[in-house]
């Protein structure tokens, strides 16, 4: 009998809102893209990073995962970091030796509550800053450290506070003691010093050193217009600066200052002066002394306290430092505007943008933005700061993106533009569209900046020089029903990644009144390419991800999102790595770790209706058109007009029905077959039920294939739908 038939070539993904395009899926659950064919495989599980055979070694006692984050400074994985934060505490897995090992980098942290975003990472050229909203931000870098047993003994020394906490301790100055006055042309030896007090003379007379008059503080003459009576007073200030060894500088100390006047009639002689330097900070590695000129009442600047490089003093060890240089030798003036301590001390977000390094002001000032000097990221000026407008709300996220800085608020999202040289400025990108979901932002390649929203999955595109159109789009609409599942108080545990190895943004949110991620939302961008315009997403369901993060070869690497927590000695804890290990992690039987059973994937078609849902079909056979290797048993079902009951088929092994069986796993004898090689099968389902208005079929299974496409063949008698039920 001649049947109409409905050919989908290539599977489409999940689309909830109803009616659905034909192509898609009511359900794509736990599937990954098959790169030869397109389709859907179910190569997809996740096992542990770091494997023991008998112990959860080296995360024994490890928590909830809340955040982690891997840092890379050196393209090919040569210097990669891997940090993660769970109970209370930061921790680094460092791997050196062949020795796997999890050291501590700070304890007592703050532990985020269900409704706030884990920890805040920005890798930079000097290592990797570190915020979260309650502590002091901290810069670490964790290179290089040597043999295991030296890293374990000073991790410690790879951390230290960001920014400067305030101004240095004043320096210290000695009195100065004169040296007396000349008598008969002979130089006697100078009073002893003491009490604070130091005698350094240096000679004014040219035959007394060959570069002199060039050194000393003071007056050569103590005489003037005459008056050999009339003594002068040298009054000096001094104060000091610390450099971080990310070259910034930081606040000026407060003034320190001494004054000294000669003998009556001295004449030939000025100091050199002794100062005792504070100590700087960890991460100081050098300190600028900053000098005055002579600023007593009787001299020409009287009053004047501009402070003058003098020295830079190239380590943070050495404390006494002399100064004899002459005021007609000092360096350039210090900044009129200072370096001030770090603005934001609870910043809660940070980005590198055009050289600067931006913080939000922390829960104390949401709406205002700090930016440190150009090149230098511990360096903040009084001036470098963006008041935001107050209807955008508090900050909620930063994230440079090439040529702009995009500052995600909570009833908007504003942009940042310009440059350190010409100033920077804000604009509003948008005030409908919002993102409370810090660690969704990621940057999708030719696609955009993909974030969470309330309301959907967003993407930024476009751009906003050489005159593109930058615009927010929705990446979402057909799956609104998976996003009015995500808990709304808990949007900030939301934690997502883009891995360039699989082309996959990867999302995890928690649902259905979970305080944790419990459902995942993947974007498999090579669908976005298709003629088609198929569905690009598909579910995750069963992955116990707390925090997400991609290593440099696109490996997805998460934290357990329960782990010790669950008071089982024995249950899943630690790092774990998403991979096409056809497994749901590993789990005790006996005194072992075995691998347990591959997670269930399903595929359920789109409602479809012919075009024309009041006309009853009977579809008599379902052809799903698979890749495999010959043993998997594939069961399919099947619904009618949105019943909840199916109807179940017969199980079918994944063989040609009209070829020589192909050799499986532990059947083929070696030479004489390949069984790993796969091979394009269609699957035959007889369809049993009567007539349906709306149909679709569903696969879920825990074998190995790869669904590429399907078609119904039907017929239609031509009967339509019967009246509405009556009231």
């Amino acid at each position: 009998m001649k049947q109409n038939v409905f050919q989908t070539p290539l599977a489409g993904g999940v689309e909830t809102k109803l009616p659905q395009t034909a192509q898609n899926a009511g359900r794509a659950e736990n599937l990954t893209i098959d790169k030869t064919t397109g389709g859907w495989s179910t190569r997809i599980g996740y096992e542990p990073y770091i494997a023991s055979p008998t112990a959860w070694t080296p995360f024994g006692l490890t928590g909830p995962v809340y955040s982690i984050h891997c840092a890379q400074e050196l393209s090919g994985g040569a210097r990669q970091h891997l940090f993660y934060e769970a109970d209370g505490n930061l921790y680094l897995v460092y791997e050196a030796l062949g020795t796997d090992q999890v050291l501590t980098v700070a304890q007592n942290r703050n532990v985020p509550a269900p409704t706030e975003a884990g920890s805040w990472y920005t890798t930079t050229s000097y290592g990797t800053v570190i915020t979260n909203g309650v502590d002091r931000p901290i810069i670490v870098r964790p290179w290089p450290l040597a043999g295991l047993v030296d890293a374990i003994a000073t991790i410690s020394q790879c951390v230290r506070p960001f920014g400067f906490d305030g101004l240095p301790t004043p320096v210290d100055v000695r009195n100065v003691k004169p040296y007396p006055a000349p008598s008969g042309g002979s130089f006697p030896a100078p009073k002893a010093s003491g009490n604070g007090a130091v005698t350094l003379w240096c000679p004014q007379q040219g035959n007394a050193i060959p570069d002199g008059g060039r050194w000393g503080l003071g007056f050569a003459n103590n005489t003037a217009s005459g008056n050999e009576d009339g003594d002068k007073e040298a009054v000096f200030g001094w104060a000091c600066s610390f450099i971080s060894d990310t070259g910034s500088e930081g606040p000026i100390s407060t003034l320190s200052s001494i004054k000294w006047a000669l003998d009556a009639g001295a004449e030939g002689f000025r100091h050199a002066c002794a100062l005792e330097l504070p100590i700087g900070p960890p991460g100081t590695v050098a300190r600028k002394v900053y000098r005055t000129t002579n600023y007593g009442d009787d001299f020409v600047s009287p009053g004047d306290t501009t402070l003058y490089f003098i020295d830079l003093v190239r380590n943070n060890v050495e404390t006494t430092f002399f100064d004899a240089v002459a005021t007609a030798n000092l360096g350039q003036p210090a900044p009129e505007i200072a370096t001030g301590p770090l603005p934001s001390p609870a910043a809660r977000f940070s980005a590198l943008f055009n050289g600067c390094l931006f913080l939000d002001g922390g829960i104390n000032e949401p709406t205002t933005l700090f930016f440190s000097t150009v090149g230098l990221i511990e360096q903040f000026s009084a001036e470098n700061y963006i008041e935001l407008d107050s209807e955008g709300g508090a900050i909620t996220a930063l994230f440079g993106n090439y040529n702009t800085l995009l500052i995600f608020r909570e009833n908007g999202i504003d942009v940042v533009q310009g440059d350190f040289s010409r100033g920077f400025s804000a604009t509003t990108l948008s005030n409908k569209v919002t993102c409370r979901s810090p660690h969704s932002i990621k940057n999708v390649p030719g696609l955009g900046v993909v974030f969470l929203a309330v309301d959907g999955v967003y993407a930024v595109v476009g751009g906003l020089t050489g005159g593109a159109v930058n615009e927010v789009i929705n990446l979402t609409a057909p799956q609104d029903d998976l996003i009015d599942r995500i808990t709304p108080d808990c949007l900030a545990r939301a934690t997502a990644t883009f891995s360039e190895k699989t082309r996959e943004y990867h999302l995890y949110v928690p649902v259905d009144g979970s305080d944790r991620p419990n459902l995942g939302l993947v974007l498999h961008t090579d669908r976005l390419a298709t003629a088609e315009r198929l569905s690009a997403w598909s579910t995750r369901v069963g992955f116990p991800v707390g925090a997400v993060t991609t290593l440099y070869d696109g490996t997805i690497v998460f934290g357990h999102h329960t782990g010790n927590e669950s008071g089982n000695t024995t249950s899943q804890r630690g790092l774990f790595v998403i991979s096409a290990k056809r497994a749901t992690g590993m789990d005790f039987v006996g005194q072992n770790l075995v691998y347990n059973t591959a997670p269930t994937s399903a595929y359920r078609s789109a409602w479809w209706s012919a075009g024309d849902p009041q006309m009853q079909k009977q579809v008599s056979y379902v052809t799903v058109w698979v890749m495999t290797t010959g043993k998997p048993q594939i069961q399919m079902r099947h619904y009618k007009d949105f019943s909840l009951s199916p109807v179940l088929e017969r199980t079918y092994t994944a063989q040609s029905p009209d070829a020589a069986s192909q050799p499986t796993l532990d059947s083929a004898v070696l030479g004489q077959g390949e069984y790993r090689e796969d091979r394009l099968v269609p699957l035959r389902f007889s369809v049993a039920h009567m007539s349906a208005a709306w149909f679709c079929f569903e696969i879920e299974t825990t074998e190995d294939i790869v669904i590429v496409g399907y078609e119904y063949e039907w017929t239609s008698k031509g009967t339509r739908v019967v009246a509405g039920v009556r009231a």
